[in-house]
């Protein structure tokens, strides 16, 4: 008897060291859902703490969803935005790197790699990453936005017109509208200028002179350099026998 309770113990202890090795590997669907849940909520509180400009706390509320949920792309994208809200580019570029690493089509961390490295004016390589976030989705606005700076950067101002024009073309307000998504959008007063007078251009081709007055006086209250081009571009033919062209641009 005695040997056949101890027999009965050993199988019984055997069988729940089995339980456990299987519970171990195989965790049941209650602790993922709420590891799921975890990461989420702390994903939320990042999200706010972004919109409200709390960035260091948004990098934190990040940084804790990562720690249950290690492998997602999103995650490092958002953490990577706040880095370069706060900058912290060294940190910003290892986020992108990551979000890239576990999603390689991720076109918001090639366009926000190629917004850092127009920060850093490496213009050249900023044009690398935002090629192929334009690759991935050519109808992003602020892609093409950030292409027309780095075109600009390295002197090609024809190339950096064509996407000037075609950002303007996706999203007339891209100038306007709040800049505090997951999407990193390089804004510099020169920019504003250039973008004035290709609306100005835009206005004079649809015969609406006086839009293309207004936005003339715009780019001139800005200073853009090149407000002279308005006697050489066809575009603005209609306006070169008005009058108030000339108080704007003397010829």
């Amino acid at each position: 008897m005695k040997k056949l309770a101890m027999l009965l113990a050993l199988m019984s202890l055997t069988a729940g060291a089995g339980r456990c090795a299987w519970a171990e590997l195989n965790p049941d669907l209650r602790g993922v859902d709420a590891t799921s849940q975890a990461a989420r909520a702390a994903e939320q509180a990042g999200d706010l703490a972004r919109l409200n400009k709390e960035y260091g706390k948004a990098a934190v509320d990040y940084e804790r969803a990562l720690r249950f949920d290690p492998y997602n792309s999103t995650l490092f994208n958002k953490l990577g935005i706040v880095e370069l809200k706060i900058e912290d580019t060294r940190g910003a570029r290892k986020s992108f790197n990551l979000a890239l690493k576990y999603d390689a089509q991720n076109e918001l961390a090639l366009n926000n790699l190629g917004a850092l490295e127009l920060i850093q004016r490496r213009y050249k390589q900023a044009t690398h990453y935002l090629k192929q976030a334009l690759a991935l989705d050519e109808s992003d606005a602020s892609a093409h936005l950030n292409l027309a700076e780095a075109w600009m950067g390295m002197g090609q101002v024809d190339r950096a017109m064509t996407e000037y024009s075609r950002a303007l073309e996706l999203d007339s307000d891209i100038l306007t509208s709040a800049n505090d998504g997951v999407l990193a959008q390089i804004r510099t007063p020169e920019q504003e200028a250039r973008i004035d007078f290709l609306i100005a251009k835009a206005y004079a081709q649809r015969g609406n002179l006086d839009g293309a007055l207004d936005y003339l006086g715009r780019a001139k209250g800005k200073r853009y350099p090149n407000l002279a081009d308005v006697y050489t571009d066809r575009e603005f033919a209609s306006l070169w026998k008005d009058p108030r062209l000339a108080v704007i641009v003397k010829r």
